[in-house]
Formats: C-alpha cells, sequence, structure tokens
C-alpha cells in the first residue's frame, strides 16, 4: 500500500507548534542524544491509536497539548491528531482526511477549531476504512470466543512500521511488544487480512465450512444410531416373515440373506382364503419351545463349567496356601547329635539309621509339594469363551421367547374366533413397518437435512476457499522474503565465516532463522552485534518490499528505524577524535572500517528503496534516527539536532 507520513506535528495549548515534514524515500533525522530523535516513534505510535503512551516524560509531554500526524495515502491525506493523555479528552480524537495538499501550507492549531473531537474507536475504524482495512469477524468457526479472535485492527501491524533503538539490534526479539502474547499471535494469525491475502468473505466461507461439518458430523451420528447392522437387520425381517409363511404354510429357508429377505418382504406371497385350515401355528410354537428346551439345557452346561472353573480356580488357590503351610510347618532345624539312651547314654544307632531314613523322605516330600505349588494354568481364555457363549445361548432363548409369545398372541386371538386372515394381514404390516426401518428408517426419525445436498454444500465451499490459494501465497512469500533477506544481508556486515547460507523466515510463526550448512542457526545463537544488526535490517526491508508489492495489503509503506549504527558508532567517535588529533596537520581524511560500514547502511537502503520503487511502482518510506551525519547523505536529512541548538522541543 502506497500510503508514508507526510509530517509529524506537535502543539502546545497556545498553539506553538513544532513539526518534522517528511517525505516518501529516506528521510534521516540526525542529531545528538536527548534531542527528540527517538521519541519520533512513540509520537506516530501514540498517533496510529496505541491503548497507551511510551513518549518520554520530560520536555516532549510537559510542551505538547496535541500530538498529531498526517499520512498521506495515495492521493488524499489522513489527519490524526490526539490529545496529550493526561487530557480530559485522552480517549478522544481528531480526525479528517483531504483530496489535495493546499492545507498543508497553512496546516496550524486553528485547523483543528472546524473540527470536532470524537471517541478514539470510531476514528480509529475510520482510519482502518481508509486504509482499506474492514474484517469484523475473524473466527474461523461460530462457536469460538470473540475475544481471541474478532476484528482485525490496525494494531496488528504496527510491529511491522517499528524498530527501536534497543531493539534494531537484539539479539532475542525481532519485533516490537512481542512481549505480548495476545499481540504477537493477533499479528500472525492476521497477517494474511494485512497483506490483502484473503477479506472478510474468507471468514464467512470458513464458518459456514465449520458449521456445515459439524452438521454433516452430528447427522451422521444420528442416522449412524438408527442404523441396524447386518445380523439386526435379517433377524428383524426373518423372524415376522418366518410366523407369516408358518402360518400359512410356507416354509422360509434358513439360509436366505439379507437381500433375499428384503425381496421376499416387498413381494409377500397374499392370504389365502383357507388360512384357517392351513395355518400351522401350533406346529410352529411345539418346534420353537423344543428350539428353547435345547438351549437352556445347552446353557445349564455351560453355567455348570463356568462355576465348575471359578471353583477350581478357587480350590487350587486355597490348596497351594494349604502345601506352603505344610512346608513352613515342617522346616525345622536338623541336629546333628548323636542320639544315646536317656537312661545309660550309650550310643544307639540302629535309632540313628531309621531316623536319617525318615529325615531323607520328608526332605524328598517337600520337594515334591513345592514342585506342585509353583504349576499354575491360568484358565481365562476359557472362562472367557464360556462366558461368550453363555451371553449368545441367552440371547438365543430371548429371540425364540419373544417369538413364542407372539404367536401365542396370535394364536389366543384365533381361539377367541377373530379371524385369522386378520392376524396375517397385521402380521404382513408388521414386516412392512420392519423392512421401512431397514431402508428409510423410522419415520419419526426422518431428518430434513438431506446428507447428500449438504456434501454438495460442503465441496462447493472448500472449492470457493481452495480459490484464495492461501498455501501457495504463504510459501510464495516466504520465498520472496528468504531471497530478499539474503541478498541485503551479504550487502551489509553480516559474518563472512557463515557464508555462504540463506535467511529463512516463517510467516506462520514468525520465526527467524539463518540456514548455514544445513543447520538452522536462530538469532540468539549468533554473535556480534553486527550480525544482529545485519539479520534486523535485512528481515524489516524485506517485509516493507513484501507489503508494497502485495496490491491489497493494508500495511502503510513506511518503516522508522531508530541508530542502526548504534553498533559502530561509539568506536567511529573515537577514531574521529583520535584522527583529528594525529592529523592536525594533513588535510586527507582518514576512515575505519566502522565508519564506512555506517555509510554501507544507508547505501544498501537506498538501494533497496529503488528496487522496491521499480518492482511496485512507487517509493516506499524509511525514516532513520541517526547519530551518525555523513556529507553524502546531506540531501536525505530533514533534520539535523543539536544539544545545544535545535531540537525537537
Amino acid at each position: 500500500m502506497n500510503a508514508y507520513i507526510k509530517n509529524i506535528v506537535l502543539f502546545s495549548q497556545n498553539g506553538a507548534m513544532r513539526e518534522v515534514p517528511l517525505n516518501d524515500g529516506l528521510n534521516i533525522i540526525t542529531g545528538d542524544s536527548k534531542t527528540g530523535k527517538s521519541a519520533l516513534i512513540e509520537i506516530v505510535d501514540y498517533c496510529l491509536f496505541s491503548s497507551r503512551s511510551t513518549i518520554p516524560v520530560g520536555k516532549i509531554t510537559d510542551f505538547t497539548e496535541l500530538f498529531c500526524i498526517i499520512i498521506k495515502v495515495s492521493e488524499k491525506y489522513l489527519v490524526i491528531a490526539r490529545p496529550h493523555w493526561k487530557s480530559s479528552n485522552r480517549t478522544k480524537s481528531y480526525f479528517s482526511f483531504e483530496s489535495n495538499s493546499n492545507f498543508l501550507g497553512s496546516f496550524s492549531f486553528e485547523y483543528f477549531n472546524n473540527q470536532s473531537l470524537r471517541k478514539l474507536k470510531d476514528v480509529q475504524q475510520e482510519v482502518e476504512q481508509h486504509l482499506g482495512l474492514a474484517v469484523l469477524d475473524t473466527r474461523e468457526s461460530s462457536e469460538e470466543d470473540k475475544r481471541n479472535a474478532g476484528k482485525v485492527t490496525m494494531r496488528s501491524f504496527v510491529s511491522l512500521l517499528f524498530q527501536h533503538q534497543n531493539l534494531i539490534a537484539n539479539k532475542h526479539s525481532l519485533f516490537y511488544r512481542f512481549d505480548d502474547y495476545q499481540k504477537r499471535k493477533k499479528t500472525i494469525d492476521q497477517l494474511p487480512i494485512l497483506l490483502g491475502w484473503v477479506d472478510a468473505e474468507y471468514y464467512i466461507l470458513k464458518q459456514q465450512l465449520d458449521a456445515k461439518n459439524k452438521q454433516l458430523d452430528a447427522e451422521k451420528k444420528r442416522k449412524k444410531s438408527l442404523e441396524l447392522n447386518k445380523d439386526e437387520q435379517i433377524k428383524r425381517l426373518r423372524v415376522p416373515i418366518e410366523q407369516y409363511y408358518t402360518s400359512i404354510g410356507y416354509v422360509l429357508d434358513a439360509s436366505f440373506s439379507l437381500t433375499q429377505l428384503k425381496n421376499i418382504a416387498k413381494n409377500l406371497p397374499h392370504v389365502p382364503k383357507t388360512a384357517e385350515e392351513d395355518s400351522d401355528i401350533k406346529f410352529q410354537l411345539a418346534n420353537l419351545k423344543d428350539k428353547r428346551k435345547i438351549y437352556k439345557v445347552e446353557l445349564s452346561e455351560t453355567t455348570r463349567l463356568i462355576n465348575n472353573i471359578s471353583e477350581n480356580n478357587k480350590e487350587a488357590y486355597s490348596y497351594g496356601n494349604v502345601l506352603n503351610q505344610i512346608i513352613l510347618a515342617n522346616n525345622f532345624e536338623e541336629y546333628e547329635d548323636k542320639i544315646e539312651c536317656p537312661v545309660c547314654h550309650h550310643k544307639v544307632s540302629e535309632i540313628e539309621g531309621t531316623v536319617k531314613k525318615i529325615s531323607s523322605s520328608r526332605y524328598e516330600l517337600i520337594d515334591e509339594l513345592k514342585n506342585v505349588g509353583k504349576y499354575e494354568n491360568d484358565s481365562s481364555e476359557h472362562l472367557n469363551k464360556l462366558i461368550e457363549k453363555s451371553d449368545s445361548q441367552k440371547k438365543n432363548i430371548g429371540t425364540i421367547t419373544l417369538e413364542i409369545e407372539n404367536l401365542e398372541k396370535s394364536s389366543q386371538e384365533i381361539i377367541k374366533n377373530q379371524s385369522l386372515r386378520e392376524t396375517l394381514m397385521h402380521l404382513r404390516g408388521r414386516i412392512e413397518a420392519t423392512l421401512e426401518q431397514i431402508l428409510q428408517k423410522p419415520t419419526l426419525a426422518q431428518s430434513p437435512i438431506d446428507i447428500n445436498e449438504l456434501n454438495l454444500e460442503i465441496e462447493q465451499l472448500k472449492e470457493t476457499l481452495a480459490g484464495y490459494d492461501l498455501d501457495a501465497k504463504y510459501k510464495d512469500a516466504e520465498s520472496f522474503i528468504s531471497k530478499r533477506m539474503t541478498e541485503i544481508s551479504e550487502k551489509l556486515d553480516f559474518e563472512e565465516e557463515l557464508q555462504p547460507g540463506i535467511m529463512r523466515f516463517d510467516l506462520k510463526t514468525f520465526d527467524f532463522y539463518y540456514n548455514y550448512e544445513n543447520q538452522n542457526i536462530r538469532l540468539s545463537e549468533m554473535g556480534s552485534g553486527a550480525n544482529w544488526l545485519a539479520c534486523h535490517l535485512s528481515l524489516f526491508v524485506s517485509l516493507l518490499h513484501l507489503s508494497c508489492k502485495e496490491n491489497e495489503s493494508c500495511i502503510p509503506s513506511f518503516l522508522m528505524i531508530d541508530q542502526p549504527s548504534q553498533v559502530y558508532f561509539p568506536k567511529v567517535t573515537k577514531v574521529i577524535q583520535e584522527d583529528e588529533e594525529k592529523n592536525e596537520t594533513n588535510d586527507e581524511p582518514k576512515f575505519d572500517e566502522n565508519i564506512r560500514q555506517v555509510k554501507n547502511i544507508f547505501n544498501v537502503i537506498l538501494n533497496e528503496i529503488s528496487i522496491i520503487k521499480d518492482d511496485c511502482g512507487f517509493v516506499p518510506q524509511v525514516i532513520v534516527m541517526e547519530h551518525a551525519d555523513e556529507k553524502e547523505f546531506n540531501q536525505y536529512v530533514k533534520k539535523r539536532w543539536a544539544s545545544d541548538g535545535e531540537k525537537l522541543i
């Protein structure tokens, strides 16, 4: 987007004005410390609707009643002015836009006499509309909390516009105010909007797709809960058909498949006029009761086996405990003293032999007992199979019992002289209802949702969203930034030992790293302030180029950099002073490598501005606040401030 700062203006309460007029291209504000250079970033940030002011408290805040910036957007000018944050009007702001530059010649405090203060949020929203930023809802699901993903604001792109003096060569941080997690997340998440890749329609489509996917999932779950599996469908159909067939003297083949049963249910034979004579319900009841009796006998046997295994397990456990107790009870000490008569004290060798035999036999018995005690048999698998068999038998008994009850009911109706023909017609209706349930689901469970139509709508939404081709845009942009960063860093004072390599920046995570010899080196893992500075400059100038080349970008085309030469400047000052002392009679200027690198920074920026102009058709703005003041860049110096001369205030 072709939008840059035309003027930074401060008004005192009595109307006194301090201004910093700017142009597109390179703008240098140079001078001593404490002259107001660094405050310019904070002033611009405050005028861009920062919720809090970080303008240094002192002369600037004492002087200023109204902070103002003028932004040129294509051929119009946006005038934004905010009262001092201690003012009673701190929650309000002035805003107007002009279609030509005539007002700039006479711009003063009186300009606002014809303007009214408005709520800050209302003014911010209008400015965003002028910048083309009007996405009110970035949620991809309507169920998501709006506080986490709501309206896009211009505050999401300010981190891409500023490089403070404590940030420009920082090894731990790249972006302004990214210590705030929510701010970081919003900037990253909303980047596709800021660059113009997606619009409000994209998020509406996303929400519709999410809603329809959830609707489809819910409908599938609902239908699945109504669906019968194949075996259940066969049973549901077979039972009433078999009853119907038996009642009219037909035989139903037990091997019929589900498809065959469905065909039979659709084409049931008519009830014959002699249905009562042909009916054999009593015979069918007898067969069913015999079959149930067999199942009950089998169930009884299965139950007996289950109980036996359970009892055996208990007995085995009890038996093992008894054996252990026997072993422990026989664990006594053996005396090696000779056995003698208690009366005459003569040795009795016969008894000694008998005792030894008994002792030997006892040890053999204990060893056998120990071996028995160690034997274990896991019968759980057999037991589980028996339990499964028992469950199946119980289910079969239940099914047959249900059939018997239905037939007995029919039999009772016949006994009551009710027409068997009417009973069979009722049975036909039951078969048809079961078939309908299998084919179409129950009438009460019918849903107005057409799954096929829903799938078609989802595919259409996906196709429309695919037209945004967001993944391809990310890929192309990351490739572009990588190439630009790498080329820029090669022109700066980037460590030769790490070259050649490739700079990478992930636009989905905002992670930066340098790929060298197939190793990803993060900024914090690099040494040297010159390396950190080269990485910062390369990244932010590349991001500026990216935002300029995207035709629908909402990000203004300016970048403010504070003191990029600080890595070299202390050394430069010292060298200049030493050169002046050593070469008072020598007219030939003497420079060291540090001065050359400072000049190179400006040359690289100028070169990149020229590249962006050729690529995008307009000139972006880079504002540099700097101590260094080199003659060859005089044409780009907008203000030259000194501690004992002119300054911001």
